[in-house]
């Protein structure tokens, strides 16, 4: 599960492209594809080609491929499309086992990412100018890593992975849509949770990415090429959807799946649970003016129900009018929300009333469930001792933890192999994670970054000293 504070967004580009076929497993000799799909009156080919000896990318690489995106934007979506991280945070932003036995499958996931080249004509999306361009890149431009293994990742690996300038200017313009991860994580197969990504895209208009449809409908060979099923027989592409299908409906994500026609001809009806219809943008707004960031009120809305977080957002408000400041508006908020006994709305001051067209969409809340942003009770958020709980941690959770903290820092400050040996030195408990966390911080936050660098280079290189 991913921690608190990462947003969690798709590229829509590539979700509604389909990039990755949703097969968990490919044919050895499945190397290249190419397929041209219409969209209304626009048509639009995708060409992929691959090298023989790691086939065309599928499977988890759907996993792997949106925690790329989602952490080049925790990391700022800077210009150059750098991501720095260890295989574990790559492993945990993919909601992927990080216990041991993925760090094999993710090596093979990021040679085949880096070694795959996508010839895209008339279909990728130019958001801020309108239009539909030609563009050709590998889904992982540059990667190097450390490593205690030849040419293979392993446990103390740093990463610095560089996204193509396609993605990383797409995602710097917005060409977003909210990905639910925590909900992708829970689906139990790597081709479900492709298909719930292609699907959650296709729902969208691409012009207006806000405009979210209740139903779509698509021919089912069509829809085989566009999840890059290797057949063209309707009952394997039936067959190979029918799980994928079961696992979206019993989840609600899918109100209903149904088949019209027959053969090559059939029709598939998708109808989308009203679970997962998105927000009032009116209502997002609100929180966003309350500073809460547009991932974190998707979260909130889920867990406690719109009409709660209305009020919430209605009754801070209210406080706030009479000129109560709190430590952080975000913070009260969710205080408010999870604990509105606490707060009372002073006489003579009346909560923002909610529009016409919101109170009709409004809909029963539902019960709060437990969640990882949860604090203690009657505590805010800003209140929980970040230091305590990871030291009630295992030291290996620590240094995952400290790493995340310090690769985001010194991205552009320390070179790989500095990150590695500063990765070292906490892994053989030469430095305290914590207590290096807390110098860091304190350094930066005073304005002494570059002496913050100089002297970590200097603890590092007494810790490890160069052999002449």
């Amino acid at each position: 599960m991913a921690d608190k504070g990462i947003r969690h967004f798709d590229e829509l580009n590539i979700a509604r492209l389909s990039l990755i076929s949703v097969q968990e497993r490919i044919p050895a000799d499945y190397r290249d594809w190419s397929v041209e799909l219409e969209d209304g009156d626009r048509r639009y080919r995708v060409t992929c080609q691959a090298l023989p000896e790691y086939g065309v990318p599928h499977g988890i690489d759907t996993d792997i491929s949106a925690a790329l995106v989602n952490l080049y934007i925790d990391q700022g979506s800077l210009g150059d499309g750098v991501v720095t991280c260890t295989p574990y945070q790559l492993l945990q932003m993919a909601g992927l086992d990080t216990s041991g036995r993925y760090y094999s499958a993710l090596d093979e996931s990021l040679k085949r990412l880096t070694t795959t080249t996508y010839f895209i004509s008339e279909g990728w999306r130019d958001h801020p100018r309108g239009r539909w361009t030609n563009v050709n890149f590998r889904y992982i431009d540059r990667i190097e890593f450390t490593s205690g293994q030849a040419d293979r990742l392993d446990a103390t690996s740093v990463l610095r992975i560089t996204l193509p300038q396609e993605i990383a200017r797409s995602v710097r313009a917005g060409f977003l849509k909210s990905l639910d991860l925590s909900f992708m994580q829970t689906l139990r197969r790597p081709p479900t949770r492709a298909l719930y990504r292609l699907l959650d895209a296709q729902r969208r208009d691409p012009e207006n990415p806000d405009a979210v449809a209740m139903a779509y409908q698509v021919g089912l060979m069509e829809w085989a090429e566009a999840c890059k099923i290797v057949t063209d027989r309707p009952s394997m592409a039936q067959r190979t959807l029918d799980a994928a299908h079961e696992e979206l409906l019993e989840k609600g994500f899918l109100k209903s799946v149904e088949y019209v026609g027959r053969g090559k001809k059939k029709v598939l009806q998708y109808t989308f649970g009203e679970a997962f219809i998105p927000p009032d943008p009116a209502l997002l707004q609100e929180l966003a003016d309350l500073g809460v960031t547009q991932t974190r009120a998707l979260q909130l809305v889920r867990e406690y129900g719109e009409v709660a977080v209305e009020d919430a957002a209605g009754r801070c408000k209210a406080i706030l009018a009479t000129g109560y400041k709190p430590r952080s508006r975000p913070a009260f908020f969710v205080d408010v929300l999870k604990h509105p006994s606490k707060y009372v709305v002073p006489e003579g001051v009346t909560p923002p009333q909610k529009p016409a067209q919101k109170a009709q969409r409004s809909k029963t809340a539902t019960q709060p469930q437990p969640t990882l942003f949860e604090g203690p009770s009657g505590a805010s958020e800003e209140e929980i001792d970040e230091d305590a709980r990871l030291r009630a941690h295992p030291r290996a959770k620590q240094v995952e933890e400290v790493m995340r903290t310090l690769t985001f820092l010194f991205r552009n400050d320390l070179k790989l192999q500095e990150l590695d040996t500063l990765r070292l030195a906490l892994d053989e408990q030469l430095e305290d994670p914590l207590e290096i966390k807390a110098w860091v911080i304190k350094g930066i936050s005073s304005g002494q970054k570059s002496a913050i660098v100089r002297d970590l280079r200097t603890r590092l290189s007494l810790n490890f000293p160069r052999s002449n």
